[in-house]
């Protein structure tokens, strides 16, 4: 191999540290958003239009804050992203399969049934210590790589779930309606999963950046 094609090889630019990988997740983000809200807001209670303006508003705001360099900003928004995630998964565990005891319906549908149960719960969990994770590494002075490995094993099963989740709709007989507001729903969730994904990445980059700047200051102020 040439060194020209080394050179460009290497100037390759990784996929979570691309800022228009970044753009475009965060306008599927949007879009998959609007069109729940505008084709399939009958028969959502409040709760559910809450949590999804808050997921949409947080999202985008945390994208914005990242875009002009408000690098703090970005970071608690990304917390508050988590939290929507959280709350929205605990809801529809806790809330409607639980609390309204749809469990039953649910069990009586077979396999497909009690897959969706299982990745609902699963779901909920994962965001959880996602969660406690991303509070751990952003705001401890010596970010734990055990935490970071932690982080990522919990992002992948939670990228698995959701093609649980995915499986497990797509076989439930459910309406079209609904069916489809799940999807929609399920997609959103794994665009603001890559976004966070990308930040955490650009984050970590800078960080190195940093680090480096910081040695070569050392090693230039050591010469004098």
């Amino acid at each position: 191999m040439s060194e020209e094609n080394k050179t460009q090889k290497e100037l390759i630019e990784p996929l979570f540290l691309n800022e228009r990988f970044m753009t475009a997740i965060c306008v599927f983000l949007v879009v998959t958003s609007l069109i729940s809200l505008i084709f399939f807001h009958e028969g959502s209670d409040y709760f559910e239009v809450f949590e999804l303006l808050a997921k949409l508003v947080t999202a985008v705001a945390m994208y914005q804050a990242f875009r002009f360099y408000k690098w703090d900003v970005a970071k608690g928004l990304m917390g508050g992203v988590l939290f929507s995630l959280i709350y929205q998964e605990a809801y529809l565990v806790l809330g409607r399969l639980w609390g309204e005891q749809d469990f039953d319906t649910y069990l009586v549908a077979g396999v497909q049934g009690s897959l969706y149960l299982a990745a609902a719960g699963m779901a909920l969990m994962m965001t959880i210590i996602i969660t406690v994770n991303h509070f751990f590494i952003s705001y401890t002075l010596q970010g734990s790589p055990k935490n970071v490995i932690l982080n990522r094993i919990a992002l992948i099963f939670k990228f698995a779930v959701y093609i649980l989740l995915f499986a497990a709709n797509s076989r439930l007989n459910i309406s079209s309606t609904i069916m489809w507001k799940n999807a929609l729903q399920y997609l959103t969730d794994i665009a603001l999963l890559l976004l966070l994904v990308s930040m955490e990445s650009q984050f970590d980059s800078f960080k190195v950046i940093r680090q480096e700047l910081m040695r070569e200051k050392r090693k230039g102020s050591k010469t004098r």
